[in-house]
């Protein structure tokens, strides 16, 4: 298998179960509604999703929200309430192997584009369809945008073009991350041979990709920066600073994140704390809204696109 797709799979394609973190959710917001739902993929696996929205929404349009690597896309409540207030209906899902879904690990980088595609075909929705995603889910949103005619429109937060890029942000060695990319091929040979940036050159569609330059997780350079040289007048990418991997949060939120998610870690690291109970406890008086504040900047901006 090779050392590098060894640690691939160790570090990336496994289980991603529901945090211990207490983040925000529907009951949070008075009035926002949440409709829950399920569907067997072509796996066989259950995968489970929510459908948001206040009363009022814009019924010409929905959102598919997609969520980043982890443990669905409950953490992200806050980014979806921002969306529903704007006016919109959004559908977000856990992806097999995340969350609230079923499946033993994640399995591939692509089988969210899968997942996404099939519970599509499960709504059969007859508005349109805009893909929002966050990092592996902006990469998501960027291979719908490319593989389905009836997307016109896609917001991508630290997304990636492909595997090989954002590889490269890690290993630095094109070789190396076109071993990853040579994997993840074999998994899923559909959407691997996605050419996203053949795409982004020469779309007719309008994208919005919001990147920090600073990103430690997806890289600017490999991604982002890729993307703006392209030279696509429909292809914007608005840069941000000093955000890392989450550009649509203020600064005040992303330093209260750090610091109390690190010493957090540096707890269980240190067997301060141990079961599910105490990992809960250690959240439990702290105002976790706080460290999600949505910054009006970029959230304005991606509702400008979205109408």
């Amino acid at each position: 298998m090779g050392l590098i797709v060894k640690k691939y799979r160790e570090n990336f394609m496994k289980r991603y179960d529901p945090d211990e973190i207490p983040f925000p959710g529907p009951a949070d917001y008075p009035g926002l509604i949440c409709e829950r739902g399920s569907f067997q993929n072509s796996e066989g696996v259950e995968i489970r999703y929510c459908t948001y929205c206040y009363e009022g929404f814009k019924r010409d349009k929905r959102i598919l929200f997609l969520h980043g690597l982890g443990a669905g896309h409950a953490p992200y409540t806050v980014d979806i309430e921002q969306l529903c207030r704007a006016g919109y209906r959004v559908t977000a899902l856990d992806y097999a192997g995340c969350g609230t879904s079923g499946g033993e690990r994640l399995t591939s980088v692509n089988a969210p584009t899968r997942d996404a595609e099939e519970l599509l075909a499960h709504l059969a929705p007859k508005e349109e369809i805009i893909p929002v995603g966050h990092s592996l889910g902006g990469y998501t949103a960027l291979n719908l945008a490319n593989d389905l005619p009836q997307v016109k429109r896609a917001v991508i937060i630290s997304g990636f073009l492909s595997i090989a890029d954002e590889m490269m942000g890690f290993v630095k060695l094109r070789i190396l991350a076109n071993r990853v990319k040579k994997y993840e091929k074999k998994r899923i040979p559909r959407f691997s041979a996605l050419d996203n940036r053949a795409y982004l050159a020469c779309t007719k569609d309008s994208i919005l990709w919001i990147h920090s330059t600073d990103d430690p997780v997806v890289g600017y350079r490999y991604n982002a920066g890729q993307a703006k040289k392209l030279g696509n007048p429909n292809v914007r990418v608005m840069t941000v600073e000093n955000k890392k991997h989450m550009p649509q949060y203020t600064k005040e939120a992303l330093d209260t994140m750090n610091a109390w998610i690190g010493e957090y870690n540096r707890a269980v690291y240190s067997k301060e704390i141990n079961t599910a109970e105490e990992k809960k406890a250690f959240f439990r008086d702290k105002p976790t809204k706080r460290m999600m504040e949505p910054d009006p900047a970029v959230f304005g901006e991606i509702v400008r696109f979205l109408a």
